[in-house]
Parts: C-alpha cells; sequence; structure tokens
C-alpha cells in the first residue's frame, strides 16, 4: 500500500518535469527579431495558448502567408484571446485591406483595457489609414512613453507628425531613425519631406 502514494509522487514530479511548451515562448520572439520563421514555427508547435498562436502568426506573415496568419489568430482566439492576439489580426486585417475589419478587431483589442504595444501600434496605424494623423499620433505618444526607443512606434510617430506638419518635431526623430535604420526607404522618404519644407 505505501507504494501507491510514491507511485503518485513520482508521476506529479514526472508531469511538472515535462517542458512547458509556453516557456519557449522569448526564444521565440528572438527568432522572430531575426527573421527566422521556421524557427519559430518549430519552436513552438506545441504551443497553442493565445500567445503562442500569435507568435506562429506572426512568422506565418514574415513568410508572406496570410491565410496561415489568420488560422493562428483563430487559433489564439479559440484559446482565450487576448489584447495582443486581436491587435495583430487587425493589423493582419489592414494588410489584407480590410479597414473596417481592422478596425472591429481594434475594438475588441482596447475592450479590455490592456494598452500593450500592439494595442497602441495598430491603434496608431488604424488612425493613419483613416487619415487622422491626430489620433494617431495620440496612440502613438502613449506607446512612446511606454517603449520609447521601439522602432515601430518611432517610425509611425515620424509618419504621424509629417502628415500633421510638425517639422521642428519631426527632425530630430528622423534623425535618430536614420542612425537606426540606415538606407531605409521610408526614412529617406520623410528626409526629402523635410528638406523640401526647408
Amino acid at each position: 500500500m505505501r507504494c501507491v502514494p510514491v507511485l503518485i509522487a513520482l508521476l506529479i514530479l514526472a508531469a511538472c518535469q515535462r517542458a512547458d511548451p509556453a516557456a519557449k515562448q522569448p526564444e521565440a520572439a528572438q527568432a522572430l527579431v531575426q527573421r527566422q520563421s521556421e524557427r519559430v514555427l518549430e519552436l513552438l508547435s506545441g504551443d497553442h495558448s493565445p500567445e503562442g498562436e500569435r507568435l506562429k502568426a506572426t512568422a506565418r506573415l514574415q513568410l508572406n502567408d496570410l491565410g496561415a496568419a489568420a488560422a493562428h489568430l483563430d487559433a489564439g482566439i479559440a484559446a482565450g484571446g487576448s489584447a495582443a492576439v486581436y491587435a495583430d489580426y487587425a493589423r493582419l486585417e489592414l494588410i489584407r485591406g480590410d479597414l473596417a475589419r481592422a478596425e472591429a478587431m481594434q475594438a475588441k483589442a482596447e475592450q479590455g483595457g490592456d494598452a500593450g504595444l500592439a494595442t497602441l501600434l495598430t491603434g496608431g496605424e488604424i488612425a493613419l489609414a483613416r487619415k487622422q494623423p491626430d489620433r494617431a499620433l495620440a496612440y502613438l505618444d502613449r506607446a512612446a512613453g511606454l517603449y520609447p526607443d521601439n522602432l515601430a512606434v518611432l517610425s509611425n510617430r515620424a509618419l504621424a507628425l509629417a502628415e500633421l506638419g510638425r517639422w521642428s518635431q519631426l527632425e530630430p526623430l528622423v534623425v535618430q531613425l536614420e542612425r537606426r535604420l540606415p538606407g531605409d526607404e521610408e526614412v529617406s522618404a520623410l528626409r526629402q519631406r523635410l528638406t523640401l519644407r526647408r
């Protein structure tokens, strides 16, 4: 009879020692930054959490597979969703050109009150697509307050400032982007707009 508790204890220990699929998310996020999309899919093959599916969707976007990206985001929503999942779905719909659906997904991202990077960035991108630079800047200023060195935040904030004609605020931002993204076409276009305004 004493063997049963020992066996149960060993089973519990074995279960605890099994690798948690979510434990690979930080490594997968780093692989995304390095554009190692296939590596992300491999690392997270057993991770069906909302965040795991969101990261896999981003990898699929890097591979230009919009259908597979949507399938991963659908799976992320089915697994419980998150503000980041909905925000990334909004970005996917922007890429597809469905602004109304992007706005619907963005509204879901904002419902929980979680103003994380993905939610703020996508809100700004939707506002820029709607030709609402003031609204875009409101999102992007909040994002810059939380993530001051994020290149996507800086780039989109620069676009909003250019649309508003705030050239004195845009100048130092363009200088910073030129240092961090040498040769970037979008940054070069912003520099040209600044030069024409002088």
